[in-house]
C-alpha cells in the first residue's frame, strides 16, 4: 500500500461534507458568544490584578520593552500582551475594546474545536460538547470580566490540531512548505500565549514516536514535516526561559520563580510550607484530579457535586474520561489529540497551586467532553464484547466504592443526597458486574421487546434520521443550553449594572487613588495586588508575602524601603497566611513601626514610620 494510500484509509480522520447542519451549529455557536460579547463587565476601568497584561502590553507599544512595575517580566510568556498591544495599535486600548477580546477568541476557539470533534466522532458529539462550553454559566463570568490567556490559547492550540492532519496531505513544493511555516508560527505562538503550550510539543513528540511503530510507512515523511515545526517552537521556548526568573525581594520559593522551580513548592498558595516530598505530590495529584473532575461534572450538569472520592459523578467521570482516552489512542486519527490531552493534563495536575476549571482546564474542555463520550461508547463496546473482563475490572472497584461510600448512608443527616445514594449505586455496579461475570451479558431484551424494538429502529422526519438515544442527547443539551443562557443573561444584567459600583468600591482602587494624591512619586509601596495597585498609583509596588517569620518581614521592609503598607481584610484569600493576618502579627510585634493613615471599609493604609523602638531592640524574641 501506499503512502498516500495510508494516510487517506488508516491514519487521516474521514473526511466529511461541510452541510446545513454545521451551518446551523456555527449560527447557534455565534449567538450564544455574542451574549458575553454584548455583557460584559462595564466598567470605566479594569477591576481585576489582570491589568497586569495591559501594562506590559502599554510597554511594548510605547517604550519597546517588556516590563511593568519597574522591573523587566521574565515568567509570564509574552503572547497575550502582544496581543493586547497589537489591538492598542489599531482598535484601542480602552477597557471595554480588550475585555470583548475574550469572547471573540472564544467563539473563534469554540468553532474549530466543532471542527476537530466533528472529524473525530461526528457532529453529535462536537455540537453537544461545544454548544454546552459555549452557554456553560461557570465560564460567562470569567470570559466577561478577565483578560486571560487562555482565551487566544484555546484558538490557537485547535487550529494547530486541525491543521496538523491536512499537513500531511497537502500537495508537495509551496503549498506543503507554506503550511510547515505556518505551523511553526502557530506552534510557537501557543507556546508564548501559555507556557502549558508546551503540552502540543510533546504530543507531536510521542505522535511521531507512535508512528515508527504502528506506521512505519509514514514515519519518515512525519519526521521531515514535524520536526522542524518542534524545533523551532522548543528553541524560542529555550530562548525564552534563558530570561530567567523574576527578582526575589523575599527569601520565599515560589512567586517570581520560573514555572519548573514553582512545581517543587509544597503548595504555591501556602509557600512557607516549603518543598515537597514524592508523597506530596501524590496528594497534590489526586487533589488536583478531584478538584478539576468536580468542576467539569458541574460545567456539564450545572449542578453542584459530591466533592467525595465514592461519588458515583466523579468516579463516574475520571473511569469515562480514562476509557475514552484508551480507546482513542488505539484509532490512530484520534492519536493526536489524545496524547496532547495527556500531556496537558499531566501539567496541571502537578501544579502546585489552586486551579480553577476556566482559567487551567478551558484549553482541552471540549476535548474533555470528547472522551466523555468515547468513554460511553467504548464501554458499552467493550460490555457486548467482552463481558466477563469488564465484570472483573470493575467489580473490585464497586465493591471497595461502596465500602466507603456507607459512611454516607449510616450518617443521614450530615450529607447530601449525593452521598447517600452513593452506596446504592455502586451496589448496583457491583451486582451488575457479578453478572457479566456469570452469565457473560446484561439481562436480554426477550421480555422487553416493544422496547427493544422502540430503540432498535432508526426513525426519519423529513430528511433528518435518528434513534431514540440520539434524540435523547438533543434534548437534554438543549434544556442544559437554555438554562446555561438563562443564567448568562442574569449575570449579564448584573455586569451592564454593576460594573461602575464595583470599580468604584475596589479598594486596590481606592489605595491607589489615595497614595496618588497624598504621597510623593517615588515612595514604594507594599501589597498583596501588585498589579493594580502599580496600574492605578504609577508608584513601585513590593509584593507583601505571606509570611509569619517577623524578623524577615520587618527587615525585608526596611531594606527595600517601603513607605506605604496596604492591607485588605478579605473573604477569601489566594495566599495564606492572608495579609491581614501577617500585618496583625507585624504590628503586635513592632508596636509603634505602623501609623494608619487612611481606612475606608476592608482596606487599611499603614505609613511605615523610619525609626521604632522595637527596631533598635532587635524586633520580637
Amino acid at each position: 500500500m501506499s503512502t498516500d494510500s495510508v494516510l487517506r484509509e488508516s491514519v487521516l480522520p474521514t473526511r466529511t461534507s461541510f452541510t446545513a447542519t454545521d451551518v446551523f451549529v456555527y449560527a447557534v455557536i455565534l449567538v450564544l458568544c455574542a451574549l458575553p460579547f454584548f455583557l460584559y463587565e462595564k466598567a470605566p476601568d479594569f477591576i481585576n490584578d489582570d491589568v497586569y497584561y495591559v501594562d506590559l502590553a502599554d510597554s511594548l507599544l510605547h517604550r519597546h520593552s517588556y516590563s511593568a512595575n519597574f522591573a523587566p517580566e521574565k515568567v509570564q510568556p509574552p503572547g497575550l500582551p502582544v496581543i493586547l498591544a497589537s489591538e492598542c495599535a489599531t482598535l484601542g486600548c480602552t477597557h471595554d475594546i480588550l475585555t470583548r477580546t475574550m469572547p471573540v477568541f472564544l467563539v473563534l476557539g469554540l468553532l474549530l474545536s466543532y471542527e476537530v470533534l466533528r472529524r473525530q466522532r461526528g457532529r453529535l458529539i462536537a455540537a453537544a460538547s461545544c454548544l454546552l462550553l459555549a452557554s456553560s454559566p461557570d465560564i460567562f463570568p470569567w470570559v466577561t470580566s478577565r483578560l486571560w490567556p487562555s482565551f487566544p490559547y484555546l484558538f490557537t492550540s485547535m487550529l494547530v490540531l486541525l491543521l496538523i492532519p491536512k499537513l500531511e496531505t497537502s500537495q508537495k513544493g509551496p503549498h506543503r512548505l507554506l503550511a510547515v511555516v505556518l505551523l511553526c508560527f502557530l506552534v510557537t505562538a501557543a507556546v508564548m500565549i501559555e507556557s502549558a503550550g508546551i503540552a502540543l510539543i510533546g504530543a507531536m513528540l510521542a505522535w511521531l514516536i507512535l508512528s515508527f511503530f504502528a506506521y512505519p510507512e509514514i514515519a519518515g515523511l512525519r519526521l521531515k514535516l514535524l520536526l522542524p515545526i518542534v524545533l523551532f517552537a522548543l528553541v524560542a521556548q529555550v530562548l525564552w526561559l534563558q530570561r530567567g526568573s523574576n527578582p526575589r525581594d523575599w527569601p520565599l520559593p515560589g512567586r517570581g520563580e520560573s514555572y519548573l522551580a514553582q512545581l517543587r513548592l509544597k503548595s504555591g498558595n501556602n509557600p512557607e510550607l516549603g518543598l515537597a516530598s514524592p508523597k506530596d505530590i501524590v496528594l497534590r495529584v489526586a487533589n488536583n484530579l478531584k478538584q478539576s473532575t468536580t468542576l467539569f461534572g458541574e460545567m456539564l450538569l450545572q449542578h453542584w457535586i459530591s466533592p467525595s472520592w465514592s461519588s458515583p459523578v466523579i468516579i463516574g467521570l475520571i473511569v469515562l474520561v480514562l476509557s475514552g482516552l484508551w480507546s482513542s489512542l488505539w484509532r490512530s486519527k484520534s492519536q493526536l489529540c489524545a496524547l496532547y490531552f495527556i500531556c496537558y493534563e499531566c501539567i496541571y495536575l502537578l501544579w502546585p497551586w489552586f486551579s480553577g476549571m476556566v482559567r487551567f482546564g478551558l484549553a482541552v474542555l471540549p476535548l474533555a467532553c470528547l472522551y466523555l463520550a468515547e468513554g460511553v461508547l467504548a464501554i458499552l463496546q467493550w460490555s457486548r464484547e467482552h463481558p466477563r473482563r469488564v465484570g472483573a475490572v470493575f467489580l473490585p472497584v464497586s465493591i471497595v466504592l461502596a465500602f466507603f461510600a456507607r459512611d454516607g448512608w449510616a450518617a443521614g443527616t450530615g450529607h447530601s443526597l449525593q452521598d447517600r445514594m452513593s452506596l446504592v449505586f455502586w451496589v448496583v455496579c457491583a451486582v451488575i458486574c457479578v453478572r457479566f461475570i456469570w452469565k457473560r451479558s446484561l439481562p436480554s431484551w426477550s421480555s422487553l421487546s416493544w422496547a427493544q424494538k422502540f430503540f432498535g429502529r432508526r426513525y426519519l422526519v423529513g430528511s433528518l434520521s435518528f434513534r431514540p438515544a440520539q434524540l435523547f442527547v438533543v434534548l437534554a443539551v438543549t434544556y442544559l443550553v437554555a438554562t446555561g443562557v438563562a443564567a448568562d443573561v442574569s449575570r449579564g444584567r448584573q455586569n451592564l449594572a454593576s460594573g461602575v459600583v464595583t470599580f468604584e468600591n475596589t479598594p486596590e482602587i481606592q489605595a491607589a487613588r489615595w497614595i496618588e494624591s497624598h504621597s510623593a512619586p517615588n515612595v514604594i509601596l507594599a501589597s498583596r495586588q501588585v498589579g493594580l495597585i502599580y496600574h492605578y498609583s504609577r508608584r513601585k509596588v513590593i509584593w507583601f508575602p505571606p509570611i509569619t517569620d517577623l524578623k524577615v518581614l520587618m527587615r525585608g521592609l526596611r531594606e527595600l524601603h517601603v513607605d506605604y503598607l496596604i492591607v485588605v481584610d478579605r473573604r477569601s484569600s489566594y495566599y495564606l497566611p492572608s495579609e491581614k493576618v501577617c500585618f496583625d502579627l507585624l504590628d503586635k510585634a513592632y508596636a509603634g513601626t505602623f501609623r494608619l493613615v487612611e481606612e475606608n471599609g476592608p482596606l487599611r493604609i499603614y505609613e511605615v514610620l523610619p525609626h521604632s523602638p522595637d527596631m533598635a531592640a532587635g524586633g520580637p524574641n
